[in-house]
């Protein structure tokens, strides 16, 4: 049977566009295959993902997906400065000359939310973007960040992140399977660094409980030995001005001899020693009786070299002061703080018998003013940095630490609301800082 001439022109055309329908079928056949890959990528980083909690390492992850999944130069990540707060920070960035930094940000009340929320936090484009809010501040930082496309980290109607990728180098354009391929990624992301943040929050909430529970157990261990030091003082006292007094009698009684003052004047540099340790066992404890006011950190330090230059002299100890000018004051005690000072400085010359040097430095913030005494030692035991605030507690052998200096200072600090703490420094020694508030109702005691 004869075909007709409408039947041979139709396969002739179908014939034409064989060889266009065929480069179709493969371009979907590719797509289908790349969005597969991608479904492929997105399951096993988020494998991976959901048991990393380090927030670094998360945003390092998913960038560098992007940059090897995606083909583009470069890409950054935004992320929340904390929990409750929705301004979004540069927190991390590969390809890109543009550094991270918390003042560059895109605050929350920003219209780039807005717009997001308008688009259901679909993927916006650079141009997109610009055109619907215009050439302000947070666009001006998308060109800094050569952004292309910003894709949204969104939990709970929320923008809690924003991933933006840079051009192709290809230099093809972003396929739909593209965007949503980064969107799924983006919201992935979201929650994994949130879970991160929690965990990050809960280690930290953690270690402040912690700290607190052991200075509580180290009051309350101050409190009990601070009831009986005093009735222990008081007892001590009593007998010590007698034996005293009777010293002065057989000085002025006896004969003039050589030895027999020799051996007076010992037993009455012992009987004042025995004085001194009952004295730091009250300063422990007793409320001081120093009116506290505003006072120079920098003025009190120096008069505490001033007085311990010979003793450092003959440790061979150099003392260096890194202080920078214009110290904010300081509401306190400046002898209890003299005295701090100066039991620090001299147990670090007593466990450099060799010689070295001590560096003391500062640094502050708009509450605190933290003050740093740094020796070149052998540093304290590990075993040894949580006991020796207690009292009697010394490594000083052949009878020459009482174990009360130490536990003075954190007594004299506490009663300025302060904080010491001690740690050793790698290629140095032994570290206090001293951690004073600069400004508040602090009263003596």
């Amino acid at each position: 049977m004869a075909k007709s001439p409408r039947h041979v022109l139709r396969v002739t055309a179908d014939a034409q566009n064989l060889p266009t329908r065929l480069e179709e079928l493969t371009e979907t056949n590719k797509r289908l295959k790349r969005k597969i890959f991608d479904l492929y990528t997105v399951f096993e980083i988020s494998k991976h993902l959901s048991s990393v909690l380090d927030t670094p390492t998360l945003l390092d992850g998913i960038i560098l997906t992007c940059i090897g999944q995606m083909g583009v130069n470069g890409a950054a990540v935004l992320i929340a400065k904390n929990h409750h707060n929705d301004d979004l920070i540069l927190a991390k960035q590969k390809g890109l000359s543009i550094e991270p930094s918390d003042d560059k940000f895109i605050p929350e009340d920003s219209p780039i939310f807005e717009l997001f929320r308008a688009a259901h936090f679909k993927p916006l484009s650079y141009s997109e973007i610009l055109r619907q809010v215009g050439d302000i501040d947070e666009v001006h930082l998308l060109r800094q960040i050569e952004c292309e496309y910003l894709i949204p980290m969104s939990l709970q109607n929320r923008v809690r992140g924003l991933l933006s990728v840079t051009r192709k180098i290809s230099g093809a354009t972003f396929y739909d399977d593209d965007l949503e391929f980064l969107a799924i990624l983006a919201n992935q992301l979201s929650v994994t660094v949130e879970n991160a943040r929690l965990f990050e929050s809960e280690k930290e909430a953690l270690e402040q409980l912690r700290t607190a529970q052991s200075q509580l157990v180290q009051a309350e261990k101050l409190a009990a030995l601070g009831q009986l030091s005093a009735r222990v003082a008081h007892e001590v006292n009593n007998p010590l001005g007698i034996i005293k007094n009777y010293l002065l009698l057989a000085r002025q009684a006896s004969v003039p001899s050589d030895s027999a003052g020799e051996y007076l004047q010992i037993v009455t540099e012992e009987v004042d020693r025995i004085a001194g340790i009952v004295r730091q066992l009250l300063d422990l404890f007793r409320p001081h009786e120093d009116i506290f006011a505003e006072i120079d950190v920098e003025a009190v330090i120096d008069e505490t070299l001033l007085l311990l230059s010979h003793h450092a002299q003959a440790c061979k100890v150099r003392i260096e002061q890194q202080l920078p000018s214009g110290l904010p004051l300081i509401w306190g005690s400046a002898e209890q703080l003299k005295q701090v000072f100066l039991n620090l400085l001299i147990n670090s010359c007593d466990f450099m018998p060799d010689g070295g040097k001590i560096l003391i430095d500062s640094e502050q913030n708009e509450q605190e003013l933290i003050i740093r005494v740094t020796d070149w030692g052998p540093g304290i035991p590990p075993e040894n940095l949580t006991q020796i605030w207690e009292p009697f507690f010394t490594t000083k052998t052949g009878g020459r630490g009482t174990g009360l200096g130490l536990s003075v200072c954190y007594g004299i600090i506490k009663s300025h609301r302060g904080e010491i703490a001690v740690t050793n420094v790698a290629g140095a020694g032994a570290r206090f800082a001293i951690t004073l508030p600069l400004r508040g109702d602090h009263v003596a005691g």
